[in-house]
């Protein structure tokens, strides 16, 4: 396979075009033609053959580009087939995002509280009534008290764990505030697309819908979308900042760690395999990245908890 351009639409924002000659074309067509239930078409089988060549094949120009021009891609590649015919290869393109030249501000000394949900008396009552049989409910006053006050303290201490993970990530997301420089246009639109997707699956879980959500919130739509957009651009400036922590406090793992991160490679965390050199490079982000949030963590405050929880009273109908 042979690189014949690469270049940056704007910084961060990576271009490649390559092509494969008939001979690996033809290679990837025999060996698709052993696979199971292969295609019969040949369209269909020069589309899943030139997929077999660049999974196998771009590899070693991915790792290439990253070596020679000190690139750290934070997307997978988006592929693009430009050109194929059987006799004579294919050409493909290829657009992927890396790291732009952003400055690190500040990224230590960050204050987050840990803010538990207040608990519904519902929420105990059914929580008693779920794991407590007759006998605990039939106690005496004295002792329906102590019951209910155990649920309430267990309950209060789930809440607890809930929301010190929640502050974590909120510590973790004020990074972005103090990454600075441009970022790439379309790497700000589709992380922007991809955070309105999850807030869409969100209220859809939890049985919102949109109107209800803008009434209680008392925003409008326009102020909905400012509000989001700007908190998907600083999540985004903050995962780039995990990385640039951890390259200036040295916190980038060997290849051995990497090695040993890819062995134990769990496709519901890490998401399926693409090819050799980018499943590499996204494990040892992966672990620079958790590093550098723990770094983070560690020179920074969480507030506790209030002692006792927040109990809202049943309303009277």
């Amino acid at each position: 396979m042979k690189l014949e351009h690469f270049g940056m639409a704007e910084p961060g924002d990576c271009r490649v075009v390559f092509s494969a000659a008939a001979e690996e074309l033809e290679a990837a067509v025999q060996a698709e033609k052993t696979v199971l239930d292969a295609p019969q078409d040949e369209d269909d089988l020069l589309t899943a053959a030139v997929n077999r060549a660049i999974l196998e094949g771009f590899s070693p120009l991915f790792a290439q580009l990253m070596k020679e021009n000190n690139l750290q891609p934070v997307t997978d590649p988006d592929f693009e087939l430009l050109a194929v015919n059987r006799a004579e290869g294919f050409r493909a393109g290829a657009q992927f995002f890396c790291l732009p030249p952003l400055e690190l501000g500040e990224y230590t000394g960050f204050t987050q509280p840990i803010q538990p949900r207040p608990i519904r008396e519902l929420t105990i009552e059914l929580e008693i009534n779920r794991r407590h049989g007759d006998e605990d409910r039939a106690a005496d006053a004295e002792g329906k008290r102590a019951l209910r006050a155990k649920v309430m303290q267990d309950i209060y201490a789930q809440r607890c764990q809930q929301a010190r993970a929640v502050a974590e990530q909120a510590l973790i997301a004020q990074l972005g505030t103090h990454v600075t420089g441009p970022l790439p246009k379309q790497l700000v639109a589709g992380n922007y697309f991809a955070e309105q997707r999850q807030f869409n699956l969100r209220m859809q879980a939890n049985g919102v819908n949109f109107d209800q959500y803008l009434k209680v919130q008392g925003q409008t739509v326009e102020e909905f979308r400012a509000w989001l957009h700007a908190e998907a651009e600083r999540k985004l400036r903050s995962r780039m900042g995990l990385l640039l922590v951890a390259q200036k406090e040295e916190l980038w793992p060997t290849e051995a760690e990497v090695d040993d991160e890819l062995a134990h490679w769990d496709a519901k965390r890490d998401g399926g395999h693409t090819f050799a050199s980018n499943d590499r490079r996204r494990a040892a982000q992966r672990i620079a990245s958790s590093r550098a949030a723990a770094f983070i963590l560690a020179h920074s405050t969480l507030t506790p908890p209030p002692a006792e929880a927040t109990v809202l009273k049943a309303e009277n109908r």
